[in-house]
């Protein structure tokens, strides 16, 4: 069993509270785990607002994409026991895939360089719909690849789903099951459990949504959904904390399966994808972190690792808007730097600039307005996505053409294979943002991240 932390000081919890009563987040999970001790596993605020029910550690909410990590964690361990080939097609072991999907490897649908076009905003794909397995294939296929596997990096819901039917097929057994009993009672989560949106779950906290600065209750999510293998599992504060001690000391997951999670995956290009499996991976000061966020009708997540220090933080909250967005990342990076710091982007200090153009090119590309990319900045992993419906997850965010009152500061830089990474602050009303471009040799972008 973990060891119990004494707490955060009054004046960090205070502060918390503060934020989320100014985003108005009904109710919290909140995980902090520093140097193998559960500094905080805590519920806040209210997890039911007609009943007036307040949250506590065990309460569930649900995790999202965060969740990814647990059908990777599964997919390893088929691997380890030699059921599998992480290098081999997924058509293999997945009955009734359109042959465009069948020949992807099962290690790009992993790593979200399968190419496999991504679900969500398709027509067709409600989540407050039912859907069959045979519906999902034949709505999703209709879409051609976005890229060929390997050559290119786009976050794809579709491919987890995928490896969660390669799961049932391969073993027989639900996903479910195999997630309850090869995983979660394992590594021993009493509370957390594959979410059915339809069940009555005890303890679960009610989802909303913030629309026309009110909170109203979400719209219910179809099970077929809600349990989906990318990403369908409730956890609770406590079995947060539990579940980072598991991934610190195993034995399940086991070690070789965490280096699986965490280990970024390499482009064709010989370019980092700066993502492992159900990991984002990054660096701060020379040391290996990892971050990832959720969303599903209702829940925002988001949690964050620094290994090196043992440290790790998970934000969850039964609300979806934009200002609940913020609260999660903000609150999240906080509790890191707190408990350990100059882990997060947090306490990096402005460096001398030592490419000035690069960071002008980087701040234009952001205050761009409505003036088009130009695609010969860009390396084919992200030029040959700009007209497809991959662009909005690989190309830079717009800030707005007006710079006034911006600061835009070089924060940090590193090597990785391929290339290397330059991090910037933007700082405006008071409020700052985190950015990565990674260049190829030759000037061109061939990342953009936002953290």
């Amino acid at each position: 069993m973990a060891s119990q932390g004494s707490g955060l000081p009054p004046k960090v919890l205070d502060r918390v509270r503060e934020m989320m009563r100014d985003r108005r987040i009904p109710a919290a999970g909140i995980a902090v785990v520093h140097n193998g001790v559960t500094m905080m596993a805590a519920g806040l605020g209210t997890a039911s607002l007609p009943f007036e029910v307040s949250a506590n550690e065990k309460t569930l909410f649900h995790l999202g994409s965060v969740g990814k990590q647990i059908t990777a964690a599964l997919v390893f361990e088929l691997a380890e026991a030699g059921t599998i080939d992480l290098n081999g097609l997924v058509g293999r072991y997945a009955r009734g895939l359109p042959d465009a999907f069948a020949a992807i490897p099962i290690s790009a649908l992993l790593s979200h360089t399968g190419g496999v076009p991504d679900y969500e905003g398709l027509p067709g794909f409600d989540a407050d719909r039912p859907i069959t397995r045979e519906a999902f294939l034949t709505g999703v296929s209709a879409v051609p690849l976005d890229f060929q596997p390997g050559h290119a990096w786009a976050y794809s819901n579709t491919g987890y789903v995928l490896l969660g039917y390669l799961l049932a097929d391969v073993t027989g057994k639900s996903y479910r099951d195999l997630v309850t009993e090869r995983l979660l009672r394992r590594a021993g989560l009493s509370d957390a459990r594959v979410d059915d949106a339809s069940a009555v779950i005890a303890g679960r906290a009610e989802p909303y949504v913030l629309e026309d600065n009110l909170t109203r209750h979400a719209v219910g999510m179809s099970s077929d959904y809600s349990q989906s293998a990318d990403g369908g599992v409730l956890m609770s504060a406590r079995d947060a904390a539990r579940w980072e001690h598991a991934l610190q000391a195993g034995p399940v997951p086991s070690p070789a399966t965490v280096a699986r999670l965490v280990r970024p995956a390499l482009m064709s290009s010989g370019r980092s994808a700066a993502y492992g499996a159900g990991w984002f991976t990054d660096e701060i000061n020379g040391r290996a972190v990892q971050y990832h966020s959720g969303s599903v009708t209702g829940f925002l997540t988001f949690a964050w690792r620094a290994p090196s220090t043992r440290t790790a933080v998970t934000v969850m909250v039964n609300i979806e808007s934009g200002p609940a967005g913020r609260f999660i990342e903000e609150a999240c990076l906080m509790l890191a730097e707190f408990v350990a710091p100059g882990s997060t982007p947090l306490g990096l200090v402005p460096t001398q600039d030592d490419a000035p153009k690069v960071t002008a090119q980087a701040l234009a590309l952001l205050t761009r307005g409505d003036r088009p990319l130009d695609p010969g900045l860009f390396t084919s992993e992200i030029s040959a996505l700009m007209k497809g419906p991959a662009a909005g997850v690989v190309v830079p965010f717009k800030l707005g053409a007006d710079t006034t009152g911006i600061d835009f500061r070089l924060v940090g830089h590193h090597a990785e294979p391929g290339g290397h990474v330059r991090r910037y602050r933007i700082t405006r009303n008071g409020r700052a943002r985190h950015v990565s471009f990674a260049y190829a040799p030759d000037g061109r972008i061939y990342r953009f991240r936002n953290i």
